[in-house]
């Protein structure tokens, strides 16, 4: 049975070309770098992201640069009958072959199984010629698997959804102001990038996070009370980009405290929404200041608002693109080294973005068509000589592409 379900995983087996056309990804060059390393690979994100994709198109690079079919084995966990596969390094080796030829071991969907941490870590330590990449998620079921096995043994890399360079690939013929309209309003997924009309986007959207809450809330997490839980999404979706403020989210839900910080923290590692912390000259001071919380697609965002208006009616479409503009700062950060923060004065006076890369500190103020330069960067200037400034409009950023 194994054996039936590894050859229909591995369709390449057949004639060593994959047997569907895949897009290609910005990140995709960044992982075919890390191939040479002796690290386990990781790839984490949300469902649907394209982790499967890309492993896909590793694979058929491994292919295209010969490397012998039989040393590729691709193994996708969403079908349980493979799971007792890895419960025996031995029993794996006789399935994969101990000889010395170079292997590559591709593991879909890892926290299927009851101890992935043990297990990589055992096949690891072997130092055989393995290079193992493996996909996830759920970043909270990952760390809880792993974190005692995998330290210094992996490198992880977040798969986000689709930038906008990306976004025009996927959904050709689309010109750079519908793409950006698409994206504001039913997100970056690749699979809503590839539905044409509005309806099929809508319900690509429905399907995805419905996967999500059947799999990722109740299944892996064991959230009980869901529909108190999707009361907090819609509370969370409305005050995108706003001050996150926890005690008004508990009263209004007659929850805890506790608890709703709780299912903020499961929506930043089941890569729905990210937190956005106040910049300092002390960092620690940086997380005990109020953060910011962030969609990482806004076509959820607005599923759950139940809002899919057009952009020409809204009274949030600075807001959407504001958020926007993060996701595409944290699309290009393919190895998650840039600090990411807002700056907010006791009066007030606020600059969405500071970024910190490679030495350099840039300040970013977006709106949606404002191009005055805030008064909060002559105060930003002030305080930290050398600070780089910038104004991004939805008509600039058009015009840079």
């Amino acid at each position: 049975m194994i054996e039936q379900i590894f050859d229909l995983q591995n369709p390449w087996r057949k004639d060593n070309t994959m047997p569907f056309h895949l897009n290609t990804r910005k990140i995709f060059k960044v992982l075919k770098d890390n191939l040479e390393n002796e690290l386990i690979l990781g790839l984490t994100g949300s469902r649907q992201v394209g982790k499967s994709s890309l492993i896909y198109l590793i694979i058929e690079n491994l292919l295209k640069n010969n490397v012998r079919v039989n040393n590729i084995f691709y193994f996708n966990l969403d079908d349980l009958k493979l799971q007792s596969l890895f419960s025996n390094i031995p029993e794996f080796f006789q399935f994969i072959g101990d000889d010395p030829e170079k292997k590559y071991i591709f593991i879909d969907e890892i926290q299927r199984l009851n101890s992935p941490g043990l297990f990589l870590k055992e096949l690891f330590d072997l130092k055989r010629n393995i290079k193992i990449i493996f996909s996830g998620s759920s970043q909270l079921e990952i760390r809880a698997k792993t974190k005692e096995h995998l330290a210094g043994r992996v490198r992880n890399f977040n798969i986000n959804r689709l930038t906008f360079e990306e976004y025009l690939d996927f959904a050709r013929p689309s010109t750079r102001e519908e793409t950006l309209k698409n994206i504001l309003l039913y997100g970056s997924y690749p699979a809503v990038a590839k539905a044409i009309q509005p309806i099929e986007k809508k319900l690509r959207i429905k399907d995805i996070f419905q996967s999500y809450v059947q799999k990722d809330l109740v299944d892996f997490i064991k959230i009980k009370d869901v529909e108190t839980y999707n009361k907090f999404l819609i509370r969370a979706a409305a005050q995108t980009g706003d001050l996150l403020n926890i005690q008004s989210i508990s009263n209004s839900l007659g929850i805890s405290r506790g608890i709703t910080e709780e299912y903020i923290n499961i929506l930043e590692h089941t890569f729905i929404c990210k937190r956005i912390y106040p910049f300092h000259r002390k960092h620690i001071k940086e997380i005990t200041k109020t953060p910011k919380l962030y969609f990482l697609d806004l076509g959820l965002r607005n599923f759950i608002l139940n809002n899919f208006n057009e952009l020409e009616i809204r009274t949030d479409k600075g807001s959407l693109f504001e958020n926007f503009y993060l996701t595409e700062l944290l699309s290009n950060d393919f190895y998650s080294l840039d600090r990411i923060n807002f700056w907010r004065t006791a009066n007030k006076t606020e600059v969405d973005f500071i970024v910190q890369h490679d030495g350099t500190t840039e300040a970013i103020e977006v709106k949606w068509s404002n191009q005055t330069r805030p008064k909060a960067f002559y105060s930003l200037e002030s305080l930290y000589p050398g600070i780089k400034t910038k104004v991004i409009t939805t008509k600039e950023f058009l015009q840079v592409l």
